[in-house]
Parts: C-alpha cells; structure tokens; sequence
C-alpha cells in the first residue's frame, strides 16, 4: 500500500470514527399517540405506568407525584396516554438515555397538552442539569382535553444542559404548578385527567440539538389550525432554522377549523400574544379565506377586518414584531374548498392574499406556489395526507421551508435539517422552496 493510499485510509477511518461520535451523541425520543401507535402506549401505561417512545428513541414518559410516585389513575383515553387526577407537583417526566450526551448540549422539548376540568391550569417546563431543576417557560391549559370545546396547549422550549448527566439520563418535565384549576364545564367529566394530544399532533418530542451555539435568535409566534398543527409545522421551521444557525424561541396557538376572527377571543391566543417581545408572527387563516376574498371582497370583507385585527393586536403587545400571513393551498379533497379548479383556487387565492396583506401591513409566505410548483414537478412526492386535504409530512416539511426562506432570506446551507424523511425528496422540495421565495417563481 502506498503512502497516499495510507493516507487516504486514515483520512476515512477518522472520517467514520467523528460520524460515528456524532450519532452516538444523539438521544432523539419521539412521542405520537392514538392510531398505530395506541398498541405501544397500551402494552404498559395502564399496567407499568409508563411508555416508550412510540416513533423513535428509546426515552420513557411516566406521570408521577412530587416525591416520584405514581398517581391514582393511568389510562389511555382515546388513544391518548392520560393520568391523573394532577394536582400542584405532579409531573410528567421524560427520562431519555443519554450516556455521550455532552457538557453545553442544546436539547429541544416539544409537545401538546391538554387536561380535564379540575386540573391544574398552570404549568413550568423543567429540566435536570447537575443535582438541580432548572425552570423554563411556564404555559396555562384551559382544556377540557376532549369535545368540541376542547383546549390544546402547544409547548416549545429550547435550553442548554451546562452538565453532562452524571447517570446518562436527560431528564426533562411539565410539572403542575400551585394556583387556579380548571372549572367545571357542562358535558366534561371534572376528573382532573391530564394527557398528551394524539396524532396528527405530536404529544411530545425530546430532541438532541448538538453543542453548536446558533449565531442569532427570534422569537416566533405561530397562529393558526390543522394546517398549521398537523405533524408540527412550528416545531419543523424550529429544526430547520437551528441547522442553518437560527434559534427560533417558537410559541403556537393552534386548533382545528379555526379562523382569525376566533383566534380574536381565544384564551390560548391571549395568552400567547400577551407573552409579547415577538420579533416575526405567522398568521394562518382557514385555507379558504384568501381565496373567498379574492373572488368577492364585499361579501367576505370579515376575513380581512379580522386578520387586520390580530396582527394589530400582536403589535399591541410587540410593537416592532414582522407580520407574515400564511398563503395555503389548494386542496384535492372538499371541490378544492368550494370552488371549481385548482386554477380558480390558486387565482382568487392570489389576490385575496394581497388585500389582506396590505390591510394588516404584512408580508406573505408563498406556500400555495410551493405546493402548486411541487405537485407540477415532483408529483412522485405526497404532500397530501389520505383526507387529500390535509398536510403530509412532506407537506409540513415544504411549508415550513418556505417560511424559513420568507423569515431569512437566505438559501440553505451544505447541511440542512431533513426533520427524519427521505433526504432525497427533503432535498428536491427546498429547491423548489428556494425557486419560489428567492426565485420568484408563480409568484403573483
């Protein structure tokens, strides 16, 4: 063997050691209930009291009291892992193998909450670092968990472990805090029951940022619906932006069907708004909004007096924070939301977004090309899940670079965050991202 070829070797063999000890380092767990994954969540919640991660890692959620305990009820409610009753203290806790996790590692929490008449309306997101728990972002859950006044609370936070765990176990938790409960609503069993939300929201995602420092941070609200929940759509924008060098410091309110105009007196809104120091906040109308203005102003002047209202009453609270308005797409499934052709969606779309923008002094995020450009040249890639209506993964994937190219202008670097799909089809959907937003293609 020459010199050269030694070299070579050495170079490959050093190249697949630091690969190696990058993945190693990974703890990554991924928590989705109900569907095909209510077989996991059954097998030991309401016997052993705890879960595994159902969709990746091998980290363990368990519900327990203030000394460790467990509480007097587990069991799985509509396919969601719920216990309780919660009162001031308890928790739930993740505990997620760890044994190379680093000194200085970012670690990202993501999940969605609910809870039942009687339990405890205030919540910290804690993690152990050391002997100590450290406090981070603190949320209130109005509930109930389930019905059709249900009240979810989405939960982001981002924080850096200053110590390696000495037992190689990041632990992170969502503990009750003292104060108001929940009151009695009609129809809604007052049984203090806490849970996770089930799929097509993600009940919760412990995930390994690595020990880069990001070179900025923004704070980011999102407002919106299913089309902006399904499969995480902020919790993806957080990911992509953290592998590009961007913290995001990510807050959500989030419900199904919801339109601006409920988003105006919907507690969890206030809520969130009243955080205030936002610097971007996207607004996602219902997916026939836009498109309802543009192809009669008079009759639904409402949809651009209410997106008008809340970018106003976001700025109220942070003053210099960026508007950008969400423009979605056209639907397969539903005669393409009540109008003709995908043509005549994608038109009125077009210039209703435009009134909308101008009345809220927003910029627009032109997800509706995206999706118009990735269903013409790749429609090997699903961006639909089965209702042909809502978002795929892939579909939560192309929004949310779209809004990352909208948020920074910038196109994506030599490692970019494949958020766990096919690098492959991730690959081809942020060219067509890019084409869009910085190319300007079927802009209008």
């Amino acid at each position: 063997m020459t010199r050269f070829c030694k070299f070579i070797k050495a170079v490959i063999i050093l190249w697949a050691m630091t690969a190696l000890n990058l993945s190693a380092q990974d703890f990554s767990s991924k928590w989705m209930f109900g569907g095909s994954h209510n077989s996991k969540t059954k097998a030991t919640w309401e016997t052993e009291h705890f879960v595994k991660a159902t969709v990746c890692g091998e980290g363990i959620m368990k519900a327990v009291d203030a000394d460790g305990a467990d509480l007097a009820d587990y069991r799985v409610l509509k396919g969601r892992a719920a216990a309780g009753p919660f009162k001031a203290g308890d928790c739930f806790l993740f505990e997620v193998p760890a044994e190379n996790a680093e000194a200085g590692s970012f670690v990202s929490f993501d999940a969605t909450l609910s809870a039942n008449p009687g339990a405890p309306m205030h919540w910290v997101v804690e993690w152990k670092d050391g002997e100590r728990w450290i406090a981070g972002r603190e949320y209130v859950c109005h509930g109930p968990a389930i019905g059709k006044n249900y009240k979810y609370t989405t939960v982001h936070q981002t924080y850096r472990m200053k110590n390696a765990p000495e037992d190689g176990v990041v632990r992170v938790r969502l503990r009750a805090l003292e104060g108001s409960v929940i009151p009695p609503m009609d129809g809604c069993e007052t049984d203090g029951l806490v849970m996770f939300v089930t799929s097509t929201y993600v009940g919760a995602f412990v995930m390994d940022y690595g020990t880069v420092q990001p070179k900025d941070t923004t704070k980011v609200l999102c407002i919106g619906n299913s089309f902006t929940y399904y499969l995480s759509c902020p919790q993806m924008l957080k990911d992509i932006a953290w592998k590009e060098g961007h913290y995001l410091d990510v807050s959500a309110s989030v419900k199904g069907g919801w339109n601006m105009e409920k988003h105006l007196t919907y507690p969890t809104t206030e809520d969130e708004i009243n955080q205030g120091g936002y610097d971007v906040v996207f607004l996602q109308d219902q997916s026939q909004s836009a498109a309802q203005v543009g192809s009669d102003r008079k009759k639904y002047a409402a949809n651009v007096t209410n997106m008008a209202a809340v970018a106003d009453k976001v700025r109220s609270v942070s003053e210099d924070c960026r508007v950008v308005l969400e423009c979605t797409w056209a639907y397969a499934g539903k005669n393409y939301g009540g109008f003709s052709s995908v043509t005549e969606f994608y038109k009125n779309a077009g210039k209703g977004i435009k009134v909308m923008a101008r009345a809220a002094d927003a910029d627009v995020s032109p997800i509706r090309d995206a999706f118009r450009m990735a269903n013409i040249e790749r429609p090997d890639i699903l961006l639909f899940a089965d209702d042909g209506y809502h978002q795929s993964e892939y579909g939560s994937y192309l929004k949310s670079c779209v809004n990352y190219l909208v948020l920074f202008g910038e196109p994506f670097g030599e490692n970019p965050s494949d958020c766990g799909l096919d690098p492959k089809k991730t690959g081809a959907l942020r060219k067509i991202a890019e084409d869009v937003v910085l190319g300007k293609k079927f802009c209008r």
